[in-house]
């Protein structure tokens, strides 16, 4: 079984605390599973903060405050917002209602936010439709200049291959004609 209490922090005769979720065989100061808040009662007022949501959703799922954190509930009027998210209400709501949000204040950000990514996807497209014809224009021009840089020491290159294989294209002729002629006069004796 969970159970919400105080875990001490501080230091001799300076005590604050955490409001933590914690198994309730757990000791005071031991291994927690989520902290909600804190709590300073050596000021005045009292200093705490309890994140709303979470202790919202840990008392709807069985967890039991300890007297102390109840009564900082009350004061902060959870405990009411839960009887009200019992009968129906939506969580959202009831958190936008704590922070001083009017109803559905979640649900406009949201749609506002939708619109603000479209909005920037939209003008991020508008930006890169004119870069991306660049980068391809320069690609193209680039692509051309890399094929005539390539092709400039080639071609001598290439006209040189091809002296020297029509040299030996008429070489092999020239010894193909001479063997054909000893080949003959041998067979004329």
């Amino acid at each position: 079984m969970l159970r919400i209490r105080l875990s001490r922090t501080g230091g001799k005769k300076q005590a604050s605390y955490r409001i933590v979720v914690a198994d309730i065989e757990a000791k005071r100061d031991g291994r927690v599973v989520e902290r909600i808040g804190h709590y300073n009662p050596r000021t005045e007022p009292l200093e705490y903060r309890i994140k709303e949501d979470r202790a919202l959703y840990w008392l709807s799922v069985g967890a039991q405050p300890s007297d102390p954190v109840r009564r900082l509930l009350v004061r902060q009027g959870t405990l009411e917002r839960l009887t009200r998210l019992h009968k129906g209400e939506a969580l959202e709501d009831l958190v936008a209602e704590f922070e001083g949000k009017p109803a559905g204040a979640r649900k406009e950000k949201k749609g506002a936010v939708a619109a603000a990514v479209a909005e920037t996807t939209e003008a991020v497209a508008t930006a890169v439709e004119p870069v991306s014809e660049v980068v391809e224009e320069v690609t193209d021009d680039a692509a051309a200049e890399t094929a005539e840089v390539v092709a400039a020491p080639v071609e001598p290159v290439a006209a040189a291959v091809e002296e020297v294989a029509e040299a030996a294209a008429d070489t092999v002729a020239d010894v193909v004609e001479a063997v054909e002629e000893a080949v003959a006069a041998d067979e004329e004796e």
